[in-house]
């Protein structure tokens, strides 16, 4: 989904969903209580993390918030959330924590010495002009990515091996945060899913721009940029 996690809000009386539907109330006695992932790997092991979850007795709602990497739930005083979540994460292979702000993905795979990799900006800031963040005289491949987005870490580690073999190319990549996001809503308005990669030559010109993973062809579109 494009939409981004709508906020809970608790009262002493009920407990309101504010989503797509419109408000939902829940019993007097509903709880909310957030869970942050740590060292998660995308947003699809929180996505079936709450899935599980929304199918058990006292669970009333729950929904994965992939930017802060937190579960949200809302359920009944008799339902422990964070053991179910905590048991859930560790089969996955990583950790539940009680509380948010605590959320965290996995960190950027490590570049070789002296590669030009640059993140441009993080949390989907408005970027207005990508002109002056390519590398003169160098192939740029410019990546819009989310640190939620297992198949933009494919990209990454792609470009990982691309660096170590070739110094006429440069990496940049932009942060979109989410769909709604300026820099979303800038360069991404008309693009079907993450990662998007645009591939310029030595002259800036773009050569292909590529939605999803297609690594063989972004090694064909480097390999047209870097002609004389």
């Amino acid at each position: 989904m494009r939409t981004s996690l709508k906020h809970l809000f608790t009262s002493s009386v009920f407990v309101l969903l504010t989503a797509c539907g419109g408000a939902r109330s829940y019993p007097k006695d509903a709880r909310t209580v957030v869970v942050s992932l740590d060292k998660i790997d995308c947003s699809d092991c929180g996505d079936g993390i709450v899935a599980d979850l929304r199918e058990r007795p006292g669970v009333y709602d729950a929904r994965f918030d992939r930017r802060n990497a937190e579960v949200v739930v809302v359920a009944s005083p008799g339902f422990d959330v964070f053991t179910a979540v905590r048991k859930l994460a560790a089969e996955d292979g990583f950790e539940a924590i009680l509380g948010a702000g605590k959320g965290r993905y996995l960190d950027h795979v490590p570049f070789p010495e002296g590669a030009d990799v640059r993140t441009v900006v993080e949390g989907g800031r408005d970027v207005p002009d990508l002109a002056p963040h390519l590398a003169s005289g160098k192939v740029t491949v410019v990546d819009f990515s989310a640190t939620w987005c297992g198949p933009c870490r494919k990209v990454d580690e792609h470009m990982v091996k691309v660096l170590g073999a070739r110094k006429d190319v440069a990496y940049r990549r932009l942060d979109v945060g989410d769909w709604d996001t300026p820099l979303a809503k800038r360069y991404l308005a008309n693009v079907p899913q993450l990662p998007y990669v645009v591939v310029y030559d030595k002259r800036g010109a773009a050569v292909d721009r590529i939605a999803g993973v297609d690594l063989a062809r972004i090694d064909r579109a480097i390999e047209k940029g870097s002609l004389p």
